[in-house]
């Protein structure tokens, strides 16, 4: 039996798809929730794999060694694909079939990753072993500040704490996060590091 928790804004996908795997015999499904928050919030409801639908809304951070537990539910050409795969992820497509998601779910379980072959096609363009992105739009404009605090973001500081250590205030802080976040064309703070470290930024 392969415990299940899923993640998806929606209340209609959320239940279209809880009741698509809870009707597949060998799964149970932990937890329903709106968010990833939400179900870290309540440590996944004791599942072993988390199925989270992303949208742009979606804050996904994943930590180093946590990959291999999730499935993402994703749109084609999200730029993140490759990334979420190099991180252990499996990715499938926004309207992947209860029995797809659940053989993804199995072969997670199994230290696997399962994507469609074009998800696979499109990382690999971008992931080739050895091969840097080019730099992100943005990363040469990056002032010396907000390269300080991009490095200070890598070491996980919080608004605060990266004030602290700088000598700025936490919303001066915050200011250049934001900034950084924009020039990086970012989703997120970690997104931001990530497309750092992809591009080969030195001091991260």
């Amino acid at each position: 039996m392969i415990r299940i928790a899923l993640a998806a804004a929606s209340p209609l996908v959320r239940a279209g798809l809880a009741d698509g795997l809870g009707a597949l015999a060998g799964f149970e499904l932990t937890l329903a929730a709106a968010s990833l928050g939400e179900l870290r919030e309540a440590g996944f409801g004791a599942a072993e794999i988390a199925v989270v639908e992303v949208t742009d809304d979606t804050d996904l951070e994943i930590l180093a060694g946590d990959g291999s537990r999730f499935v993402l539910l994703v749109d084609a050409g999200d730029e993140r694909i490759g990334e979420w795969l190099i991180d252990g992820c499996s990715v499938l497509p926004r309207d992947a079939s209860p029995e797809a998601i659940a053989a993804a779910a199995t072969a997670a379980r199994a230290g696997l990753v399962a994507t469609p072959p074009r998800f696979a096609a499109e990382a690999l363009r971008f992931e080739r072993v050895g091969e840097r992105r080019a730099a992100p739009p943005g990363v040469g404009a990056l002032t010396r500040r907000e390269r300080e605090v991009l490095v200070a973001m890598s070491h996980g500081l919080g608004n605060r704490e990266i004030g602290g250590a700088l000598g700025i205030s936490a919303h001066t802080a915050k200011f250049h996060v934001a900034q950084i976040i924009a020039k990086l064309q970012a989703q997120s703070r970690a997104h931001a590091v990530a497309k750092a470290l992809r591009a080969g930024f030195a001091d991260v």
